[in-house]
């Protein structure tokens, strides 16, 4: 497609419209004839396309059209082309008749080369021509990309991604324009043409390590974006810029950056539910500014610029379409659904089995035990500390006798020193010999850096190599240590060490000519020399593929070890499509009352992101907990998809038992981890329904109350699917609790009453409509005559605080 201007006028000519369809480069040469054709209507009037280039030293820079045939075509010649392309596509609609027995689409392409208009550089190497490419993938999904003519340039190489085929069923004409002097494009919803998302307020910039892109939006109803604490849900769009770039740092509420790599947002239009989502397939630092206009602007220091759009009907429905687009969840055995224990530093296998005991001992609902790094000979991967944890072979055996499960835990960084007398660590002897290291700029020298157990190298997982050197040594790890999933940690990368034991060179990928706003303004920091060599490239673009490399290779020795078994993978470093394969949980949280607000967001936003297998350390993993603050926390994180208590080295035990048997805390989690147990069949077939349709599990309120705009801030209560509100309490001390309850029908959970007041042996209020009353015992009291009342809806009402808890539900565990 391209512009054609007579006097003031813009006019879109599509080919089609001149008798001309581009079919294929082997029919009709799209570089040429396609443009040169359009091209050769409008020369008369318009000259080249090009010409009265801007060349006020002020303007911004930015692209416009570059002619892809300058000569002039002849009357005869312009009647031959038309003839032959007509010729062409009544051949092929021929031939896709005949081989499918209906009319074939072709998919509609849009093509264009771009030239710099002469402007001053902001940072030098500016790339003077650059490709333009979009096309319909799908009837809900347009992908346009820019990038350098004439070079190739790091782009993600996506596993899920780039096995999808495109099935368009409309022009892209419906949907996308393109302005010219400066470029613009307009993205607009094809039914009723209103414009969503529209670069032409701002000049395109694209240079060898800054690239910038902005686009106005129809509204302020921006959710997602990551990996950061955001303190609400949706995003205050005043002038805020959020880094992205995979980073081990703490999760304090900051504006940092955080472990995993999101550039995808979803924006709810209005009412009606119609919403759309942007994603940018890059995975090179960058940051989003966020502005009130409202709008958004990219900055990126590398790669391309690859972006895909996805329509929607409703918030729901723009999730389905991403997750198509990167894989859907994969759906987690059931007994990962169960209540889980883990701690940093037990110390001893002797106190592992101390927790286990005292916790059954109580009754406590509860199916896993993890073990930290702390089960390591000196912090080593592959290795089992033969003192303390002697009996560490027999420990899975020991929690299946009473139906449970074990999860352990390794880190990418791999030492180098030898292990306890002096004997050889083989893992990094058999790493050594496969080549499985990132390098440093020679491409030979292993980078060093150091992790918990010292100096340490770190796998390329890009490498094939290193992925047969992992997966060799995880079978034979799991050989000798019996487990029943793996948890995976560090990934982000994380060095201790600036960059290696060595530092890093001055040169442009360490130092760019301008770094995003990430924690420290410093490519390396607490990670690698942005130069060390890997398979896919330079660590400067795969820095935030690592954990997703990680991944891609722990998937390939799950299925080695495992076989057909059903197994899990947790992973902390994240990037879209890595929930395809693992959950994730949202880091190192700390024991304060903001931790467990926020982290009902960061929940929401990894429904987003495709990875519904997502929770916070209830508790909090640094500090010591309170009783108060740790026994609410076990009320709401009994209701996390992922539900772990974990903590850090140091603080005294917060798992349930220490606080005593029968302690107010103790009867409280036992109470609301058996809703959770009877409800599992229902959080089970919302994990199916995210594996096959790519619907949500904790579900934002927005997503079905979207005509009610008081749900579109709603972020301190969530839906499991479409039927269960839970509405916790996040406050110390408090006596009520403010909750927006939907216009709708619901009933308590526990007595299935339409009711205002909650008893008082309630601390958190959990409504259900719908089929989900099937699973209550209250509803079948309802069933059996109990009466109704009234619950007024669609206002903000209070919900009692509560101290005292009678459990109803017997105690269960999942086999």
């Amino acid at each position: 497609m391209r512009v054609k201007k007579y006097g003031d006028k813009r006019t879109t000519v599509d080919p089609l419209t001149l008798g001309l369809v581009c079919i294929s480069p082997t029919l009709v040469q799209l570089s040429h004839v396609c443009y040169a054709f359009a091209l050769a209507d409008m020369i008369e009037e318009t000259g080249e396309l090009c010409a009265n280039k801007h060349n006020d030293a002020n303007a911004h820079p930015s692209y416009t059209f570059l002619a892809m045939g300058k000569s002039r075509f002849s009357g005869l010649e312009v009647t031959l082309i038309v003839m032959f392309a007509l010729m062409s596509v009544a051949a092929i609609t021929f031939i896709v008749l005949f081989a499918t027995g209906e009319p074939g689409i072709i998919k509609d392409v849009m093509k264009a080369q771009l030239k710099r208009m002469a402007s001053p550089s902001l940072f030098g190497d500016d790339i003077q021509e650059l490709a333009f490419h979009a096309e319909m993938q799908s009837n809900n999904r347009l992908r346009f990309k820019i990038h350098d003519a004439h070079r190739q340039r790091f782009e993600v190489p996506h596993e899920h991604v780039g096995s999808l085929k495109s099935d368009p069923s409309s022009p892209i004409g419906n949907t996308l324009e393109i302005s010219q002097k400066p470029f613009g494009l307009t993205v607009r919803r094809k039914e009723n043409k209103k414009v969503l998302f529209d670069t032409t307020m701002a000049p395109l910039v694209f240079a060898d390590q800054y690239l910038q892109l902005s686009a106005k939006l129809p509204s302020h109803n921006v959710y997602g974006l990551g990996e950061h604490v955001h303190r609400q849900y949706r995003h205050d769009m005043n002038w805020k810029t959020w880094p992205i770039f995979t980073r081990d740092a703490f999760p304090n509420g900051g504006m940092h950056n955080l472990y995993g790599h999101y550039p995808f947002f979803l924006c709810l239009e209005d009412e009606s539910g119609k919403s759309f989502g942007v994603f940018l397939m890059n995975s090179n630092a960058m940051e989003v500014t966020l502005q009130p206009a409202p709008a958004v602007t990219y900055r990126t220091i590398g790669g391309v610029l690859d972006f895909y759009i996805l329509f929607g009907d409703t918030p729901e429905q723009v999730v389905m379409e991403f997750l198509e687009l990167i894989g859907r969840p994969v759906i987690p055995p059931y007994w990962s659904l169960g209540f889980q224990l883990s701690r940093w530093d037990y110390g001893s296998l002797s106190e592992v089995k101390t927790t286990v005991e005292r916790n059954r001992a109580v009754s406590l609902p509860y199916d896993i035990q993890y073990t930290d790094i702390d089960y390591m000979e000196d912090k080593k991967d592959f290795t089992y500390d033969k003192v303390k944890f002697s009996e560490l072979p027999q420990f899975a055996d020991y929690l299946h006798e009473k139906g449970q499960r074990y999860i352990l835990i390794l880190d990418p960084a791999v030492a180098t020193s030898k292990r306890v007398g002096n004997a050889a660590y083989d893992s990094y002897d058999r790493g050594n010999e496969k080549n499985a290291w990132v390098t440093e700029t020679d491409g030979k020298t292993p980078l060093l850096g150091e992790v918990w157990p010292g100096e340490t190298v770190f796998p390329d997982y890009t490498s094939q190599s290193c992925i047969d050197w992992w997966v060799d040594e995880y079978e034979r790890f799991s050989r000798e240590i019996k487990h029943d999933a793996l948890w995976i940690d560090m990934n982000e990368v994380a060095n201790f060490k600036k960059g290696s034991n060595k530092g890093c060179a001055d040169n442009k990928l360490n130092y760019p000519p301008y770094t995003p706003k990430i924690l420290d303004e410093v490519m390396y920091s607490k990670t690698l020399c942005m130069d060390a060599k890997q398979a896919w490239g330079n660590h400067y673009d795969v820095h935030s593929l690592y954990g997703y490399s990680m991944v891609l290779a722990t998937e390939k020795a799950l299925q080695r070890a495992f076989g057909g078994n059903r197994t899990l993978m947790l992973t902390r470093s994240s990037f879209p499509g890595v929930g395809k394969y693992s959950g994730h949980w949202l880091g190192d949280n700390a024991a304060n009352w903001n931790d467990i607000k926020w982290a009902i967001p960061g929940m929401l936003e990894f429904g987003l992101f495709g990875v519904p297998y997502i929770g916070a350390d209830i508790c909090g993993f640094f500090d010591d907990s309170s009783e108060e603050l740790c026994r609410r926390w076990m009320q709401v994180g009994a209701f996390y998809p992922f539900s772990r208590n974990h903590n850090a080295q140091g603080y005294k035990p917060q798992d349930p038992a220490s606080f005593g048997s029968g302690s107010m805390l103790v009867e409280s989690s036992k109470h609301y981890l058996r809703i959770r147990y009877t409800l599992l069949p229902y959080l089970y077939t919302l994990f199916y329904k995210a594996h096959t349709t790519g619907e949500t599990v904790v579900r934002p309120v927005m997503h079905e109350f979207y005509a009610d705009s008081a749900t579109w801030t709603v972020d301190r209560q969530f839906l499991w699917g479409k039927h269960l509100l839970i509405t916790p309490v996040l406050d110390p001390g408090v006596d009520m609790v403010r909750a927006y309850v939907p216009d709708a029908v619901w009933y308590d959970y526990e007595t299935a009453g339409l009711r205002i007041q909650s008893p008082r042996d309630q601390k958190l209020t959990a409504l259900y409509q719908g089929p989900l009353g099937e699973m209550s015992e209250g509803a079948q009291r309802k069933r059996d005559g109990e009466p109704e009342k009234e619950r007024q809806m669609g206002r903000s009402v209070a919900a009692p605080h509560s101290e005292i808890v009678h459990s109803r539900i017997a105690p269960s565990y999942i086999m």
